[in-house]
Parts: structure tokens; C-alpha cells; sequence
């Protein structure tokens, strides 16, 4: 996707910027924040803190590091790293009966949130592909095993791997966990 129309770039802190934002990313930042946290209000909250961050450090959006959408999905990352660390400090305050063992660390959170990004990313997929993907990672199977499992030819089951693994990797650089 190219970046937003150019008048828009010579006033990066006008009002229109930050609607055209909204219009060329608000749907597919909606549905990355739902599938994040499962509230549509949160996922509208993360989607108008998003817009509201890019559209402050605008200048620093440059086209030769990759897309505008690719910027956004970036920011939209560290807003849910930002919003679930201040949710497990909020959940350490009042839930002072549960044993520090227990207690989820910085390591620990970044590995949820790339994990939801991931699954986000596995959604993204057609279905063929998320089942060849789930059989051979998850599963662990061979491509003869995938192939009876699924009644598909080795080679169709060598090809999707291919495409499917490009595709999720396509996914997650786009979301800026690659």
C-alpha cells in the first residue's frame, strides 16, 4: 500500500492526516486488535491510540523502510505490549495472594503478545494453507503423513508448505514480529 496522498505529508499534524489514517488502516488495525484483545471497545481504543501516535510522529514514517500500513501495524504492536504490561502491573496490585512464582515476567508477556501476533498471522491464511502449516508444526507430521491425513498428493502438500510459509512470513513482518 502506498503511503497516505502527499498534500497530506506537507501538514503532518493537520486533522486530515490523522483521518485519512483512520480510513486507509482503522479496519485492518480493528481486526488485529480484536483478535489481540477479543473486546471491540478495547480494539477501537488500541485503533484511536494507533492513529493518534502515527499521526503525532508522522515525520518519522519513511517509505524505504517499508509501507505505511507495515508503520502502523508496528505501533499497533508496542500499544498492546504497552497495554497488556500495564494490565499485569494493574492485575500484581490487586492480586496480592498469588505467589511470585506465578507471576509472568517481561519475557513472558513480549512471548504472549508475539504469540497472538502469530495466530493473528495463521488467521490470515486460507484454510489449506493453516492446515498444512498446523499438521506439519504442531502436529509434527511428515509430508506423507500430512498428505493421507489430508487426501492431497505429496507435492501438493510440499507446495502449500512453500506458499503457506511465505505467506505467514509476509503476515508477520506486516504485523513487525519478523
Amino acid at each position: 500500500m502506498e503511503p497516505l496522498n502527499h498534500d497530506l505529508h506537507r501538514h503532518p499534524g493537520s486533522e486530515e492526516l490523522a483521518r485519512a489514517l483512520y480510513v486507509a488502516h482503522g479496519a485492518a488495525l480493528q481486526h488485529w486488535s480484536r483478535g489481540r484483545f477479543g473486546d471491540p471497545q478495547v480494539a477501537e481504543e488500541v485503533v484511536q491510540e494507533v492513529v493518534l501516535a502515527a499521526w503525532r510522529r508522522y515525520h518519522q514514517f519513511d517509505p524505504e523502510r517499508g509501507t505505511e500500513r507495515a508503520w502502523m501495524f508496528g505501533i499497533a504492536h508496542n500499544v498492546a505490549a504497552t497495554r497488556h504490561a500495564r494490565g499485569r502491573r494493574h492485575l500484581r496490585s490487586i492480586a496480592t495472594d498469588v505467589p511470585p512464582e506465578v507471576a509472568l515476567d517481561d519475557a513472558d508477556m513480549t512471548r504472549v503478545v508475539e504469540r497472538s501476533l502469530i495466530v493473528d498471522g495463521m488467521q490470515s491464511l486460507s484454510s489449506e494453507h493453516r492446515a498444512v502449516i498446523i499438521a506439519a508444526f504442531w502436529d509434527r507430521l511428515s509430508t506423507h503423513e500430512i498428505a493421507d491425513r489430508l487426501g492431497i498428493a505429496d507435492g501438493t502438500v510440499k507446495s502449500r508448505l512453500h506458499y503457506a510459509l511465505r505467506a505467514l512470513r509476509g503476515a508477520l513482518e506486516e504485523r513487525k514480529v519478523l
